[in-house]
């Protein structure tokens, strides 16, 4: 998967969720990625649904087409949650990630 998919990922996300952040994590913001690796994607926005049903309802906007993408959906109430701790991958997304958008308020 090439930066311009990327960008086009990110491009329908945001409009159809309008969500605070984008950011990029895992191999391809290291720069580490290999031809096979997956699409690692934080996504924070406001919601009522469940996690699942977040990752899900994002994941219909690309069907029937498929890439590997793995995504983390989290409300900014649950960021703000996980943000400290050590069993979550908040911080460690905030800290090596790489922002692809940030909506501004």
């Amino acid at each position: 998967m090439d930066d311009a998919l990327i960008r086009d990922i990110v491009q329908k996300i945001v409009a159809a969720f309008h969500p605070r952040r984008i950011i990029l994590f895992g191999s391809r913001a290291r720069g580490e990625q290999r031809a096979d690796s997956d699409v690692d994607l934080f996504v924070e926005m406001e919601s009522n649904d469940r996690p699942i049903q977040r990752r899900l309802r994002i994941r219909e906007l690309f069907w029937p087409q498929w890439w590997g993408m793995d995504l983390l959906v989290l409300t900014p109430q649950e960021v703000a949650r996980q943000r400290h701790s050590h069993a979550s991958l908040v911080p460690v997304i905030e800290k090596e990630g790489k922002l692809l958008y940030e909506r501004r308020d």
